[in-house]
């Protein structure tokens, strides 16, 4: 059954209709310019959204992951969290700014300092919750801040770096193309 409804010029505009018409189907989007050019920009749109959440769920495990084995090479070599830690949050920092969305970018940028402290945090307490040596535990998270420091500014910084690459690198494309 198709209902129909005159449009003040003598013709008709279908409303509803059966399987074979658009309205039926679900189909309520406004079709769109017409061409090649319009069909491949929205073809590269979603795959470059298709692109970005795989990267970014590939992102997050690296992000986690190599904090975690910078701090168990420090704590394997014997000394407190230093430059494994500080070295491998830097790349990890690098690796979520370059890959994150525009949108994700502010969830990279406070995310450095809490990546770090948690994994300080665990490889203290996991290797050696008795290095405290009965000190209360407010003295023990300051230290625990202290071996942590530098590894969450480089991660930080890198992090601020890499997103301004890319803020003017866009920027630049975006004036050199016109739009």
């Amino acid at each position: 059954m198709t209902v129909q409804r005159a449009d003040g010029t003598g013709g008709s505009k279908h409303l509803m209709g059966d399987a074979s018409t658009p309205a039926s189907r679900g189909s309520h989007r406004v079709p769109g310019p017409r061409g090649r050019a319009a069909s491949d920009a929205g073809h590269s749109s979603r795959a470059a959204a298709r692109t970005g959440r795989s990267q970014t769920g590939r992102t997050a495990p690296l992000a986690w992951g190599l904090p975690v084995a910078g701090a168990v090479v420090d704590e394997l070599a014997g000394s407190a969290l230093g430059w494994g830690l500080v070295i491998t949050a830097v790349v990890a920092a690098g690796v979520a700014a370059a890959n994150c969305s525009r949108a994700g970018a502010w969830w990279v940028i406070p995310a450095p300092p809490l990546v770090v402290a948690a994994v300080t945090v665990a490889a203290e307490e996991l290797a050696g919750g008795a290095r405290s040596h009965g000190k209360g535990l407010s003295t023990t998270a300051a230290h625990w801040a202290i071996d942590a420091f530098p590894a969450m500014a480089a991660a930080e910084v890198m992090v601020i770096a890499v997103l301004a690459v890319r803020f003017v690198r866009a920027r630049r494309s975006r004036r050199n193309t016109g739009t």
